[in-house]
C-alpha cells in the first residue's frame, strides 16, 4: 500500500493508527475487513465530533509476527478493492 496509507511506527502502547487513502471511510470498510477475518476500530469511536472518518485503528500487541503479516496482506487486499 505505498503512497496509499500513511502511518507513523509507534513508539509505544499497543496500537497504530492508519491513514486510510484519501475519501476512504473507515465504518464502511470495517465489514469488508471482518469478511476477512481482520479487525480494527474505525477513527469516528474515538471522535467526539464524529471526525476521524479516514482512519483506522490497528492493535499490534497481543499477535505473533506471522498473524500480523497476514492480517496486514488481508487488510490490504480490502483497502485496494476500494
Amino acid at each position: 500500500l505505498s503512497g496509499r496509507i500513511e502511518f507513523a511506527a509507534p513508539e509505544g502502547g499497543f496500537f497504530i493508527w492508519v491513514r486510510l487513502p484519501e475519501g476512504s471511510d473507515a465504518q464502511a470498510l470495517l465489514p469488508l475487513a471482518q469478511d476477512r477475518l481482520v479487525e480494527f476500530m474505525p477513527g469516528p469511536r474515538f471522535s467526539s465530533r464524529e471526525g476521524l472518518g479516514g482512519f483506522i485503528r490497528l492493535s499490534f500487541a497481543f499477535y505473533d509476527p506471522p498473524e500480523l503479516i497476514a492480517g496486514v496482506e488481508r487488510l490490504a487486499a480490502v483497502i485496494r478493492s476500494r
